[in-house]
């Protein structure tokens, strides 16, 4: 649902006309408002290409001239939201809002600092104004469609997103978000749906026909799903996300030669796609390549620093794989600042600790790990072993006992079996 976000301050939606009696002003009135016009649209297409410090330039250019002009002004205060400088960004927003309170982008422009300040209410009333000012500004119905899914208000939310897309059929963003609150609540039926009427429209987009193929994988259509990746490579044949979907697909079918050669063919096409590439590693791994799975994770990093699952895979490789405690010990602190409570991570981050030799900091975080997922047989492996350093020898046994329950094939079971041999029951 971040996209919503980014859609409001970057769609181009905020574009706001001349009131009739500004486009109509004589002489050098309108020269000015034909310079604004111009500065504005400039600065429009400079944000569209990412280029914000030229936009601002071209939006200040019009407060120079014209210091109340509200379209320069909300502009201007997304730049800075988007930069999280919150106090400029609601200073701009309060000389728009001066300047012209019945705008509906004034609006989802303090709404949206509000919810940054993590003040919902006030959010949610500022979307409301921005809907009843213009029920067709489709930023104002999406943001509201948001702050109502954050708060579990599911119908409300969804009425709000099928206004947008029953008020704009055309607008291809305005549809994608309702396809992504049908699946947020549950309406995978809806969704599919949806975007089988998108393809009707729109019949030679690679990513909706790579969306298709990806509701009918989630519903278990793996048929389908493959016919509809290889209709987007048709109208694409370098559409990355095609290929990683696809790869997905194999992985279902078990079919892990084609999911990996799928993987590989994305993360070449898209580098910046950290998903391909870390996919790839895990199957990797799973074929006891570790070189190549190292290279994989290490391509996963370089596109997502904060890629969780590549940081803490690579963490367990440098643990058990290719022995580097110290580059272990530093992945796996790195996941735990991004998910310090997924029990994977602490369970890694455990056994780290434990081949350090800090056995009291590894008991600590095993324990953790194993109240987080009490059927997990890896936590409770690595806890028994931690408990038997500690001379805890009956508490070990229960751990290693209830680990081979778990997982009667643990590659560690002989070695579990020997030490049982030797605990008391």
């Amino acid at each position: 649902m971040t996209q919503i976000f980014s859609l409001a301050v970057f769609c181009g939606l905020l574009w706001m006309l001349p009131s009739p009696a500004t486009a109509q002003a004589p002489g050098g009135a309108a020269a000015r408002q034909d310079a604004n016009m111009e500065s504005l649209t400039q600065g429009e297409a400079l944000i569209r290409t990412g280029q914000l410090e030229k936009a601002e330039e071209k939006f200040n250019e019009v407060l120079k001239r014209d210091p109340k002009n509200v379209a320069a002004l909300v502009w201007l205060g997304e730049i800075s939201l988007s930069r999280r400088d919150l106090p400029k960004a609601e200073a701009y927003a309060q000389r728009a809002e001066r300047a012209n309170s019945n705008h509906a982008p004034v609006h989802t422009l303090l709404g949206s600092i509000y919810e940054q300040r993590k003040d919902s209410q006030k959010a949610e009333i500022e979307f409301k104004k921005a809907v009843i000012i213009d029920p067709s500004y489709l930023p104002g119905r999406l943001l509201l469609g948001r702050r109502y899914l954050a708060d579990g208000r599911t119908e409300q939310a969804l009425e709000q997103y099928r206004e947008a897309a029953k008020s704009a059929p055309d607008n291809k963003s305005a549809r994608d978000n309702l396809v992504m609150a049908y699946l947020q609540t549950g309406r995978a039926v809806d969704a599919l749906s949806e975007v089988k009427a998108m393809v009707l429209k729109w019949p030679k987009d690679p990513a909706l026909r790579n969306t298709l193929g990806a509701l009918y994988g989630r519903n278990g259509d793996s048929t389908r799903a493959t016919q509809e990746f290889q209709e987007a490579l048709k109208l694409d044949p370098n559409f990355a996300p095609a290929y990683l979907n696809m790869g997905d697909n194999y992985v279902v079918l078990n079919d892990r030669p084609n999911a990996l050669e799928n993987y590989v063919r994305a993360g070449q096409l898209s580098p910046n796609l950290a998903e391909a590439h870390w996919k790839a590693g895990d199957l990797y791994l799973a074929g006891r390549k570790i070189d190549e799975a190292i290279a994989a994770y290490q391509r996963a990093l370089l596109a997502d620093p904060n890629a969780l699952i590549p940081t803490i895979n690579l963490a367990r490789v440098y643990s058990e794989e290719r022995p580097d405690l110290k580059q272990a010990l530093n992945l796996a602190q790195r996941a735990q600042k991004l998910a310090p409570d997924d029990w994977y991570v602490v369970d890694v981050l455990g056994w780290v600790q434990y081949q350090l030799g800090k056995t009291d900091e590894a008991v600590r975080l095993l324990e953790k790990a194993t109240r987080a997922e009490p059927q997990a047989a890896r936590p409770r492996y690595h806890l028994g072993m931690a408990y038997l350093k500690q001379g805890k020898k009956a508490a070990a046994g229960v751990e290693l006992r209830q680990a081979v329950a778990l997982a009667p094939n643990l590659p560690q079971r002989a070695e579990i079996d020997k030490l049982l041999d030797e605990l008391p029951r």
